[in-house]
């Protein structure tokens, strides 16, 4: 032990003479610092778009010369940096630098210049040069451009702010459009002037190749107010919303085909009925365009109650919602495709079908039709509840015995990746079902006792409490 403590410290003393000796074989210089010989900036104002030219000499008489940082700076905000090398004992720098028209900046706003000279020895001198005024370019006209109507002439409702408003417009709920400050024969954008299009996540300049602005809310019936705010560079649109559906007449909807792949590894591809419906919590809808004698057995059970023979209340929350329906099982599904936790929960795994008879296992691991997975609805904050037809069954001498079995798992998107752990959850479960935790840890499976119990049955999770509840509705 003596031995590495000697060691160890003869280590250390080696390590501070090498230190020692290679900071004495390093070249010290006086004690000096860096002095701004010159610096200019000959445009005294500018308008935003325009370039400012920057001119800097700086020496160190007595050290050499390291780095030099430069930054352009407008109302706070950093419009350009960079940082040059410089060597010797003196430098000259001389660079163009624009200054562009985008978000958040004033009229009459000082161009500032921070520049920082540091020599070989880490002695920095800083100084801020200001010589430029930039100004807002005059923009006398802003007329909405939607492609094949005619341009709108927006009005300049607040000069303060730079805010323009078009009203009583009749615009769809999705529409695309420029903004340009001047019209070629009134009917077209001029691009000799400022235009101004989607840029990033928001709006900034563009040219004739850039993209449009577009507003879209499938909750308005469309857009009557459009308001352009061209200092913080934003653009919000209003109109009447949308009233909840009364009516689903299936026969109105479109067609789609999608792939299907059973627990069985059966893909099936089929033509599916889909519309965009805009449904509401607690209204009842009459429903049409299908053959019934059950309205209850055709319609997802977690989202409609059966009011009579031809009408249904809708439980799910308020919102846009993708409403399918397959002709083979006669049967209605409703989802929010883009949902995520905690607005929304997706249950998926093998052993389950959509609550309807005749039954059928449909489920299988993916994500690809309605069939394979379950949109849940939220019940509550953090409640969540799926409800289908379930059988769990067990035969090893199968060639996958996993496919005929019950394992799912709640996860918080419609694909993988966030999920729910079962095996944090208290299970309220009959018995019926366990959290593994060696294999498919994570899943909701069945036991022996679940096994051959074919019907339809509730699984509801809280988050806030841990708790899952497995209840049998019916045979």
């Amino acid at each position: 032990m003596k031995n590495i403590i000697k060691l160890t410290i003869f280590g250390l003393l080696g390590l501070f003479a090498t230190s020692c000796q290679q900071e004495e074989l390093r070249v010290h210089y006086p004690a000096s610092k860096p002095i701004f010989d010159s610096i200019s900036v000959p445009e005294t104002n500018i308008v935003y778009g325009d370039s400012i030219t920057l001119n800097v000499g700086v020496s160190d008489p007595l050290t050499p010369l390291s780095t030099l940082e430069i930054k352009v700076v407008v109302n706070d905000e950093l419009i350009a940096s960079e940082t040059i090398r410089t060597k010797g004992n003196q430098a000259t720098y001389h660079q163009r630098y624009g200054i562009p028209f985008v978000a958040r900046m004033p009229d009459n706003a000082e161009v500032e210049i921070h520049l920082s000279s540091i020599n070989v020895e880490g002695t920095t001198t800083d100084t801020v040069y200001v010589n430029t005024i930039a100004k807002r370019p005059v923009i006398t006209d802003l007329y909405l451009v939607v492609p094949l109507k005619s341009p709108i002439k927006m009005k300049l409702t607040d000069a303060q702010n730079y805010i323009y408003t078009a009203d009583n417009l009749t615009l769809e709920n999705t529409v695309s459009f420029r903004l340009a400050t001047k019209l070629k024969y009134g009917i077209s954008i001029d691009w000799t002037g400022l235009v101004f299009g989607k840029v990033g996540d928001g709006i900034g300049l563009i040219d004739a190749n850039g993209s449009p602005i577009t507003l879209s809310d499938a909750t308005l019936i469309g857009y009557k107010k459009i308001t352009v705010d061209l200092f913080n560079f934003t653009v919000k649109g209003e109109g009447d919303k949308l009233l909840p559906a009364t009516a689903m007449d299936i026969s109105t909807f479109g067609t789609v085909s999608l792939s299907s792949t059973d627990n069985l590894n059966v893909t099936t591809k089929e033509d599916w009925k889909t519309k965009k419906m805009y449904l509401g919590k607690g209204t009842e809808m009459t429903i049409s365009g299908i053959q019934t004698t059950n309205l209850a057995n055709n319609l997802a059970p977690d989202f409609f109650e059966v009011t009579g023979t031809n009408t249904a209340k809708f439980l799910g929350e308020t919102g846009i919602y993708t409403v399918y329906y397959l002709p083979r099982l006669n049967f209605v599904f409703v989802e929010q495709p883009d949902a995520v936790y905690p607005d929304a929960m997706w249950l998926c795994g093998v052993g389950f079908g959509p609550a309807r008879t005749p039954y059928v296992k449909t489920s299988s691991w993916n994500w690809n039709s309605p069939l394979e997975y379950q949109f849940c609805r939220k019940v509550s904050d953090g409640v969540y509840q799926a409800t289908f037809y379930a059988l769990h069954q067990i035969d090893d001498t199968a060639t996958e015995p996993w496919r005929l079995k019950f394992n799912v798992k709640f996860f918080h998107q419609r694909m993988w990746g966030g999920e729910e752990d079962a095996r944090t959850y208290t299970l309220n479960v009959n018995g019926l079902l366990f959290a593994p935790t060696e294999s498919d840890q994570g899943n909701f499976a069945g036991t022996d006792t679940f096994k051959d119990k074919p019907g339809i049955y509730r699984l509801t999770i809280d988050v806030n409490n841990k708790t899952a509840d497995f209840v049998k509705i019916s045979d």
